[in-house]
């Protein structure tokens, strides 16, 4: 292309018709600040502004367990989703509780706990849920949310041990042992595990079990916990004395023992007296549900309903790696419901050990029944306030004073008030004078005389064929009635017009209203 028509093309594209059609093209602010994109933009804020404060209300409701804790929503080891699919399958009705539940909400059905750690607040919620049936699993796995690593193939939804072994100590457990037995573990269990429950059972078990547990963890219901905690200390004491005397074998000097004589003396009184209160105290019998080779893993605490797991990769999802480790918590959800009673195969799993509560706030109160319609009722009257707002938008009205000012308005003001006191009638033959003035002044009369005037006034009307003529106005205005007087007073009026007239060409100014008879006396 050559410079020249290069040039060409942009003369043309900066003519007048090129200009014309970019003015007509809407710019940015015409397009923004349009009614309707502004009204648009109000309510997306509005609705946004209503969400955020409801979420606000319910956002402990909502609130979802870290990945790989022990909720009935976890996929991980140690979760509990296999479980509850399982139940479902099995036409159980399964559902979550937060805690805060009435009494009416505890009947006939059954309330999983399945904490992550032993602690009190465990021991808490049982006693402010003393009257439900209850089975209270114990953890036993101390686990934390899987973060793969580089090259390691793994999911945010499973469990990592928090530990070497990842087993909790016997000794966390401390804090909940008022109401519970001695929990142990077995060092070495049995390749194939017999399982022997209480009650004679129909539930088409295997009869070996497999379960891909390690270390079974169970109870002891001959040992007193006070007994169980000496004994954990002397594990203790002798597991550190060997730690010193291994650093004195490397170091090459002849290791001593460091317990003085006064405190092994101190020791064994006090053992001596624990010995002594437990003579004197009675274990509980509790009932014992479900053996695995001869050790308890499921009890009910005495004189409750209270029923506890010791094992909890009987039900996990450890548990579902074998078809008869799922009869096998079938069976034991079975036991459990057969055993307390309960009507019907509804199980609740508690999250609110997980951090998973519900709470009440003014927020849910407002958009939640009853009280939701009370803040519909309060929305729609606000909306309707602020359409009101939006269609008296602009400059006030003026409010017409109580009373006119200036000459004309007094005389407005002066007449209104006649009309008012009904004596406006009574001011005919001023108001016939006030127009026969404004006709002589227009004319040019003013400097004659009386009768000189009357003369070129009768004159003017003859020449104009006005009929009635002033005077039967005057006369009829001035005896009018309050019915009448507006009538002869818009006759006086034309009468005026007539005579004041630039065009005096002889015209028929007979008023149709106006007949003979209504003008004689």
């Amino acid at each position: 292309m050559s410079a020249s028509s290069r040039h060409r093309d942009a003369v043309l594209s900066k003519s007048l018709a090129g200009r014309q059609s970019a003015e007509r093209r809407p710019g940015a602010a015409s397009v923004l600040f349009r009614p309707i994109t502004l009204i648009s933009l109000l309510l997306i804020g509005l609705f946004a502004f209503g969400a955020l404060i409801v979420l606000s209300g319910f956002a402990k409701d909502l609130r979802k367990a870290p990945p790989g804790q022990a909720t009935p929503r976890s996929v991980s080891a140690v979760g509990y989703q296999a479980l509850t699919d399982y139940l479902a399958e099995l036409n159980f009705d399964v559902a979550e509780t937060r805690g805060d539940r009435d009494y009416y909400d505890r009947e006939n059905r059954l309330v999983v706990y399945t904490p992550s750690s032993p602690y009190s607040r465990l021991k808490r919620t049982m006693k402010d849920t003393g009257d439900e049936v209850r089975l209270i699993v114990l953890p036993k796995w101390s686990v934390g949310q899987m973060v793969p690593q580089k090259g390691e193939t793994g999911r945010n939804d499973w469990a990592r041990k928090t530990s070497e072994s990842g087993l909790y100590s016997a000794g966390t457990y401390q804090s909940i042992m008022d109401d519970m037995p001695v929990v142990r573990r077995h060092d070495e269990p049995s390749v194939d595990a017999q399982v022997f429950f209480n009650t004679p059972n129909e539930r088409s078990l295997p009869p070996k079990l497999s379960p891909d547990f390690k270390d079974l963890q169970y109870f002891d219901l001959n040992a007193f916990w006070t007994d169980y905690q000496t004994e954990l200390r002397i594990l203790r004491e002798a597991r550190a004395e060997a730690r010193r005397r291994e650093v004195a074998e490397a170091e090459g000097r002849e290791y001593e023992p460091e317990a003085p004589e006064e405190e092994a003396d101190e020791s064994e009184d006090d053992t001596s007296e624990t010995e002594s209160e437990n003579k004197t105290q009675t274990l509980p019998n509790h009932e014992t549900l479900l053996k695995i080779d001869g050790k308890v893993v499921l009890i009910r605490l005495e004189n409750t309903e209270t029923y506890i797991l010791s094992e909890p990769d009987l039900i996990n999802t450890m548990a579902f790696q074998t078809q008869s480790g799922a009869h096998l918590a079938g069976a034991i959800l079975n036991e459990v419901i057969g055993v307390s009673g309960l009507e019907w195969q509804v199980v609740d799993f508690d999250v609110s050990l997980h951090g998973i509560e519900s709470n009440r706030n003014i927020i849910k109160l407002m958009v939640t029944p009853p009280f939701l319609a009370a803040t519909l009722c309060l929305l729609a009257a606000g909306g309707l306030v602020a359409w009101q707002g939006f269609n008296r938008f602009g400059d006030p009205a003026r409010v017409r004073p109580d009373y006119a000012q200036g000459p004309v308005s007094l005389a407005r003001t002066a007449a209104e008030f006649m009309e008012i006191a009904g004596r406006a009638h009574g001011t005919g033959e001023a108001y016939a004078g006030l127009i026969r003035r404004q006709v002589v002044e227009s004319l040019g009369f003013g400097a004659r005389s009386t009768e000189h005037t009357d003369t070129l006034l009768n004159a003017r009307e003859k020449r104009l064929k006005l009929q009635p003529n002033f005077a039967h106005l005057k006369q009829a205005i001035t005896g009018a009635d309050p019915q009448s007087y507006p009538q002869y007073a818009r006759a006086l009026t034309q009468w005026r017009d007539a005579m004041t007239a630039t065009d005096i060409t002889p015209t028929d100014t007979t008023h149709q209203d106006l007949g003979q008879e209504d003008l004689s006396l």
